[in-house]
Protein backbone atom coordinates (compact mmCIF):
# COMPACT_ATOMS: atom_id res chain seq x y z
CA UNK A 1 0.00 0.00 0.00
CA UNK A 2 1.74 3.30 -0.88
CA UNK A 3 1.89 6.72 1.45
CA UNK A 4 -1.28 8.18 0.11
CA UNK A 5 -3.61 5.90 0.43
CA UNK A 6 -2.80 5.49 4.14
CA UNK A 7 -2.80 9.78 4.64
CA UNK A 8 -5.87 9.47 2.19
CA UNK A 9 -7.67 6.30 4.85
CA UNK A 10 -6.49 8.69 7.95
CA UNK A 11 -8.18 12.18 6.47
CA UNK A 12 -11.57 9.49 6.05
CA UNK A 13 -11.55 8.54 9.15
CA UNK A 14 -10.93 11.95 10.71
CA UNK A 15 -13.94 13.43 8.51
CA UNK A 16 -16.01 10.07 9.59
CA UNK A 17 -15.35 11.30 12.85
CA UNK A 18 -14.37 13.43 15.95
CA UNK A 19 -10.57 12.03 16.81
CA UNK A 20 -9.17 14.15 19.68
CA UNK A 21 -5.89 11.78 19.26
CA UNK A 22 -4.42 11.11 16.34
CA UNK A 23 -4.68 7.30 15.11
CA UNK A 24 -1.52 5.13 15.89
CA UNK A 25 0.54 2.30 14.02
CA UNK A 26 2.79 0.48 15.94
CA UNK A 27 5.38 -1.97 13.88
CA UNK A 28 7.66 -4.57 15.42
CA UNK A 29 11.08 -4.42 14.54
CA UNK A 30 13.02 -7.94 14.36
CA UNK A 31 16.43 -6.74 13.75
CA UNK A 32 19.36 -3.98 14.88
CA UNK A 33 19.62 -2.99 11.19
CA UNK A 34 15.68 -2.10 11.13
CA UNK A 35 15.61 -0.83 14.22
CA UNK A 36 18.04 1.49 13.35
CA UNK A 37 16.63 2.35 9.86
CA UNK A 38 13.53 3.15 11.42
CA UNK A 39 12.27 6.61 11.58
CA UNK A 40 11.33 7.70 14.89
CA UNK A 41 13.79 9.06 17.75
CA UNK A 42 14.99 6.31 19.96
CA UNK A 43 13.75 6.60 23.47
CA UNK A 44 16.98 6.85 26.07
CA UNK A 45 14.91 6.07 29.15
CA UNK A 46 12.47 3.98 30.27
CA UNK A 47 8.72 4.17 29.32
CA UNK A 48 5.72 2.39 29.53
CA UNK A 49 4.42 0.93 26.52
CA UNK A 50 1.57 2.36 27.04
CA UNK A 51 2.25 5.94 27.77
CA UNK A 52 4.34 5.35 24.40
CA UNK A 53 1.47 5.16 22.25
CA UNK A 54 -0.36 8.02 24.59
CA UNK A 55 2.57 10.00 23.16
CA UNK A 56 2.63 8.71 19.42
CA UNK A 57 -1.14 10.25 19.92
CA UNK A 58 0.13 13.38 20.34
CA UNK A 59 2.29 13.41 16.94
CA UNK A 60 5.53 11.65 18.21
CA UNK A 61 7.35 9.31 16.70
CA UNK A 62 9.17 6.90 19.06
CA UNK A 63 10.98 3.48 18.72
CA UNK A 64 12.37 1.48 21.89
CA UNK A 65 14.02 -2.05 22.40
CA UNK A 66 13.17 -3.67 25.82
CA UNK A 67 16.02 -1.45 27.60
CA UNK A 68 13.56 1.05 27.26
CA UNK A 69 10.50 -0.60 28.82
CA UNK A 70 9.40 1.21 31.61
CA UNK A 71 6.25 -1.89 32.34
CA UNK A 72 7.32 -5.31 32.31
CA UNK A 73 3.58 -6.61 31.55
CA UNK A 74 4.18 -4.57 28.09
CA UNK A 75 7.02 -6.43 27.35
CA UNK A 76 5.60 -9.77 28.22
CA UNK A 77 2.71 -9.17 26.29
CA UNK A 78 4.76 -7.77 23.00
CA UNK A 79 7.32 -10.42 23.29
CA UNK A 80 9.91 -8.58 24.07
CA UNK A 81 10.90 -10.76 26.75
CA UNK A 82 10.51 -14.30 27.71
CA UNK A 83 7.37 -15.67 29.95
CA UNK A 84 8.85 -16.39 32.90
CA UNK A 85 7.08 -19.30 35.98
CA UNK A 86 6.03 -16.37 38.01
CA UNK A 87 4.08 -15.44 35.04
CA UNK A 88 3.18 -18.50 33.37
CA UNK A 89 2.31 -20.09 36.95
CA UNK A 90 -0.27 -17.11 37.33
CA UNK A 91 1.37 -16.42 40.49
CA UNK A 92 2.87 -12.80 39.32
CA UNK A 93 -1.11 -11.72 39.26
CA UNK A 94 -1.78 -13.24 42.21
CA UNK A 95 0.71 -11.35 44.00
CA UNK A 96 -0.57 -8.44 43.12
CA UNK A 97 -4.46 -9.67 44.43
CA UNK A 98 -5.95 -8.47 41.48
CA UNK A 99 -7.75 -12.12 41.14
CA UNK A 100 -9.33 -14.02 44.27
CA UNK A 101 -7.31 -17.26 44.23
CA UNK A 102 -4.59 -18.86 41.77
CA UNK A 103 -6.72 -20.63 39.98
CA UNK A 104 -8.32 -17.54 38.52
CA UNK A 105 -5.05 -16.29 38.20
CA UNK A 106 -3.52 -18.64 36.26
CA UNK A 107 -6.63 -18.83 34.13
CA UNK A 108 -6.47 -15.34 33.49
CA UNK A 109 -2.97 -15.06 32.12
CA UNK A 110 -3.34 -18.59 30.46
CA UNK A 111 -6.31 -16.60 28.11
CA UNK A 112 -4.50 -13.17 27.69
CA UNK A 113 -2.59 -13.09 24.24
CA UNK A 114 1.03 -12.81 24.50
CA UNK A 115 3.11 -12.18 20.93
CA UNK A 116 4.80 -15.22 20.36
CA UNK A 117 7.76 -13.98 18.65
CA UNK A 118 11.09 -11.69 19.57
CA UNK A 119 11.42 -8.15 18.28
CA UNK A 120 14.55 -6.75 18.54
CA UNK A 121 12.15 -3.22 19.30
CA UNK A 122 9.37 -1.18 18.22
CA UNK A 123 8.30 1.58 17.05
CA UNK A 124 5.04 4.02 17.56
CA UNK A 125 3.93 6.68 15.56
CA UNK A 126 0.35 8.43 13.80
CA UNK A 127 -0.18 6.31 10.88
CA UNK A 128 0.42 8.61 8.65
CA UNK A 129 3.82 9.26 9.31
CA UNK A 130 4.57 5.40 7.98
CA UNK A 131 5.56 4.71 4.46
CA UNK A 132 5.86 1.41 4.66
CA UNK A 133 2.54 -0.71 6.49
CA UNK A 134 2.72 -0.57 10.13
CA UNK A 135 0.95 -4.48 12.00
CA UNK A 136 -1.53 -2.99 14.15
CA UNK A 137 -3.66 0.50 14.23
CA UNK A 138 -4.43 2.00 17.77
CA UNK A 139 -7.71 4.28 18.23
CA UNK A 140 -8.45 5.71 21.90
CA UNK A 141 -11.35 7.94 21.58
CA UNK A 142 -15.12 8.10 23.27
CA UNK A 143 -17.71 5.08 23.05
CA UNK A 144 -19.78 6.92 20.37
CA UNK A 145 -17.21 6.52 18.18
CA UNK A 146 -16.34 3.35 19.34
CA UNK A 147 -19.69 2.22 17.91
CA UNK A 148 -19.21 3.48 14.83
CA UNK A 149 -15.66 1.80 14.42
CA UNK A 150 -17.72 -1.69 15.52
CA UNK A 151 -20.49 -0.51 13.39
CA UNK A 152 -17.87 0.06 10.17
CA UNK A 153 -16.08 -3.77 10.98
CA UNK A 154 -19.63 -5.24 11.24
CA UNK A 155 -20.35 -3.81 7.73
CA UNK A 156 -17.57 -4.95 6.32
CA UNK A 157 -16.60 -8.17 8.23
CA UNK A 158 -19.30 -9.67 9.85
CA UNK A 159 -20.76 -10.33 13.68
CA UNK A 160 -17.36 -10.57 15.31
CA UNK A 161 -17.14 -13.08 18.23
CA UNK A 162 -14.06 -12.67 19.40
CA UNK A 163 -13.52 -9.98 21.55
CA UNK A 164 -11.55 -10.10 24.31
CA UNK A 165 -10.96 -7.79 27.75
CA UNK A 166 -10.21 -8.57 31.39
CA UNK A 167 -9.76 -4.62 32.51
CA UNK A 168 -6.07 -5.57 32.22
CA UNK A 169 -2.92 -4.69 29.98
CA UNK A 170 -5.37 -3.17 27.84
CA UNK A 171 -2.78 -1.27 25.53
CA UNK A 172 -0.26 -3.92 25.22
CA UNK A 173 -2.00 -7.40 25.30
CA UNK A 174 -5.92 -6.04 24.69
CA UNK A 175 -5.10 -3.68 22.10
CA UNK A 176 -1.34 -4.92 20.49
CA UNK A 177 -0.81 -8.16 20.94
CA UNK A 178 -4.80 -9.93 20.27
CA UNK A 179 -5.54 -7.76 17.44
CA UNK A 180 -1.79 -8.95 16.02
CA UNK A 181 -2.35 -12.75 17.17
CA UNK A 182 -5.49 -13.11 15.97
CA UNK A 183 -5.43 -10.88 13.07
CA UNK A 184 -8.50 -9.23 13.95
CA UNK A 185 -10.33 -6.02 16.03
CA UNK A 186 -10.54 -5.83 19.35
CA UNK A 187 -11.93 -3.77 21.99
CA UNK A 188 -10.28 -2.51 25.40
CA UNK A 189 -12.28 -0.51 28.47
CA UNK A 190 -8.64 0.49 29.62
CA UNK A 191 -7.09 -1.05 32.78
CA UNK A 192 -6.27 0.98 35.92
CA UNK A 193 -2.35 0.94 35.22
CA UNK A 194 -2.57 2.95 31.58
CA UNK A 195 -5.54 5.36 33.12
CA UNK A 196 -2.98 6.34 35.90
CA UNK A 197 0.01 6.15 33.36
CA UNK A 198 -0.54 7.14 30.07
CA UNK A 199 -3.60 9.56 32.13
CA UNK A 200 -6.32 8.72 29.57
CA UNK A 201 -9.50 10.59 30.11
CA UNK A 202 -12.24 8.53 32.28
CA UNK A 203 -14.20 8.89 28.89
CA UNK A 204 -12.34 7.07 26.64
CA UNK A 205 -11.74 3.47 25.11
CA UNK A 206 -9.18 1.64 22.86
CA UNK A 207 -9.60 0.04 20.03
CA UNK A 208 -6.94 -2.12 18.49
CA UNK A 209 -6.77 -3.98 14.84
CA UNK A 210 -4.39 -4.73 12.26
CA UNK A 211 -3.59 -2.59 9.57
CA UNK A 212 -4.64 -4.84 7.17
CA UNK A 213 -7.99 -4.23 8.09
CA UNK A 214 -7.82 -0.62 8.03
CA UNK A 215 -9.17 0.86 4.91
CA UNK A 216 -11.59 -2.01 5.27
CA UNK A 217 -13.29 -0.36 8.46
CA UNK A 218 -12.87 2.77 7.13
CA UNK A 219 -14.58 2.03 4.10
CA UNK A 220 -17.40 0.38 6.93
CA UNK A 221 -17.61 3.91 9.07
CA UNK A 222 -18.42 5.85 5.81
CA UNK A 223 -20.92 3.01 4.35
CA UNK A 224 -22.92 3.01 7.33
CA UNK A 225 -22.52 6.76 7.86
CA UNK A 226 -26.02 8.32 6.65
CA UNK A 227 -27.60 5.00 8.42
CA UNK A 228 -26.40 5.78 11.73
CA UNK A 229 -25.96 9.56 12.09
CA UNK A 230 -28.49 12.37 13.06
CA UNK A 231 -28.93 15.27 11.20
CA UNK A 232 -26.34 17.24 13.49
CA UNK A 233 -23.42 14.93 12.96
CA UNK A 234 -24.05 14.78 9.45
CA UNK A 235 -23.83 18.56 9.81
CA UNK A 236 -20.69 18.09 11.51
CA UNK A 237 -18.96 15.56 9.43
CA UNK A 238 -19.42 17.52 6.36
CA UNK A 239 -17.29 20.38 8.24
CA UNK A 240 -14.16 18.12 8.55
CA UNK A 241 -14.44 16.54 4.81
CA UNK A 242 -14.79 20.43 3.55
CA UNK A 243 -11.65 21.37 5.91
CA UNK A 244 -9.49 18.01 4.90
CA UNK A 245 -10.78 18.33 1.46
CA UNK A 246 -12.55 15.24 1.18
CA UNK A 247 -16.00 14.36 -0.66
CA UNK A 248 -15.82 10.39 0.24
CA UNK A 249 -19.20 10.26 1.63
CA UNK A 250 -22.34 11.61 0.01
CA UNK A 251 -24.16 13.13 3.21
CA UNK A 252 -28.34 12.23 2.74
CA UNK A 253 -30.16 14.10 5.92
CA UNK A 254 -33.42 13.21 7.11
CA UNK A 255 -32.16 9.51 6.42
CA UNK A 256 -31.24 6.91 8.81
CA UNK A 257 -32.39 3.19 9.67
CA UNK A 258 -33.48 3.98 13.72
CA UNK A 259 -36.27 6.95 12.52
Amino acid sequence: MDKKAIDDAVKDMNCALKLDRKIVGVKFLFDEEGFAKADAKRLTGKMAYCVMVRTAMTGKRLKATVKNFGCMGGARALGMVELDEMSLSGRYYQKLGLYRDLATSKDVHRKMTFCRHRPYGVMVKPVEEYDEEPDVVLIATNPYNGMRIVQGYTHMFGFNTSLKMAGNQAICSECTAFPFESNDINVSLMCAGTRFKAKWDDGELAIGFPFNRFLSIVRGVHATLNLTEPNEKKTEIEARCHALNRKATIIEYNKNYWS
